[in-house]
């Protein structure tokens, strides 16, 4: 597929005004490029700057988010692998190709349309040249963008619950940027966001699946590639619910008498603590509390009517982080085993001859 791609490039004199529009792709004037750049009412079209890095960095033509110039180089672009790429990153938009004054734009029309790429396909006659002898504005070199600001969120997480995280990013040139974000203080990115206007606030949500203290970092990206450092962390406390909770008290007993059952836990992080009882009587204490971890807390209760209940008691800390129901059986009134037994015989009889 990579000698096709070369004896295409074959065809184009690179840099010379194209003429050609080949089936798949069309050639547009800079002045119908501008137009279609400059107002999102006719679709979104990504114009891709198909010449070297130098000459990108160097200089490139200004059209505003979200139709800015992104960079593909076409020695990348006729290779299996970076065709590959490009489809997968841009399958089903539209792509206005452009380069100094059109030959290297159009060969990369050629090859896309040749592909199973499924959108658009422009070629930008005259290249940037021609963009400059029009009048129309571009951007030259690039400035980093500066130093983010400390994340925004919460101090405190409950361990496997998603919490929202924001900050503002910005490009001293103006340029599209996205936020790279570093979850665990190793000032490496584990999770880019998508391009956003210079200014923007961006939003991501996050959660970790063990507890400890994590130092949130950011870092800014611009479209050309360049990266602030790292802003300062918001540490953040990811808090652990109650563990080991334990209910001890009386499995059977007889109606309006009050019994008591004891209940307590350990939260890991050293939280006070909440419970939360339900009788299983249609009853419940609602949250109660708070008390120390490890302390012991008695609950009375009775029961009205004969039958048999389900206790079921939670813990939560200071912090909302809840534990798993504890359930425990009581029956009213107390019964032998072999009354029990012939009680569920009567169920089963009864069940059997509706």
């Amino acid at each position: 597929m990579v000698v096709v791609f070369l004896l295409t490039l074959n065809m184009y004199v690179i840099d010379s005004i194209g003429s050609r529009s080949d089936d798949g792709y069309t050639d547009l004037t800079v002045d119908e490029v501008w137009d279609l750049l400059t107002d999102t009412s006719d679709g979104i079209q990504i114009p891709v700057d198909v010449r070297t890095n130098a000459e990108w960095r160097g200089e490139r033509i200004d059209t505003p988010f979200p139709e800015d110039p992104r960079h593909f180089t076409l020695s990348k672009l006729e290779t299996e692998e970076g065709l590959r790429e490009f489809i997968s990153t841009y399958n089903g938009s539209e792509i206005i190709f452009y380069c100094k004054s059109g030959g290297r734009s159009s060969a990369a029309a050629y090859i896309l349309s040749q592909s199973n790429f499924s959108g658009k396909i422009y070629n930008m006659v005259g290249g940037i040249t021609q963009w400059k002898a029009s009048g129309y504005p571009t951007k030259i070199g690039n400035n980093p963008p500066s130093k983010p600001s400390t994340p925004s969120g919460p101090n405190v997480c409950n361990v496997n619950v998603l919490y929202n995280f924001s900050i503002q990013i910005s490009d001293p040139d103006g340029d599209a940027v996205r936020a790279g974000w570093d979850w665990n203080n190793d000032d490496m990115v584990e999770e880019w966001s998508s391009f956003h206007s210079s200014g923007e606030v961006v939003e991501v949500s996050h959660k970790w699946s063990s507890g400890g203290e994590y130092y949130i970092k950011v870092l800014v990206e611009d479209r050309v590639g360049d990266r602030s450092i790292f802003s300062d962390p918001l540490v953040v406390t990811v808090n652990l619910p109650p563990t080991d909770l334990d209910v001890d008290g009386p499995t059977s007993g007889r109606i309006n008498i009050d019994y008591n059952y004891t209940v307590s836990a350990v939260d890991p992080d050293g939280d006070d603590i909440y419970y939360y009882v339900d009788w299983g009587d249609g009853t419940d204490t609602g949250w109660v509390g708070p008390y120390k971890s490890s302390e012991i807390v008695v609950f009375s209760h009775s029961w009205s009517a004969r039958g048999f209940y389900s206790v079921k008691v939670k813990a939560k800390d200071i912090y909302d982080a809840e534990s798993n129901w504890v359930t425990e059986r009581v029956s009213m009134p107390c019964i032998s085993l072999r009354s029990f037994l012939l009680h569920v015989l009567w169920e089963v009889k009864w069940l059997c001859c509706r």
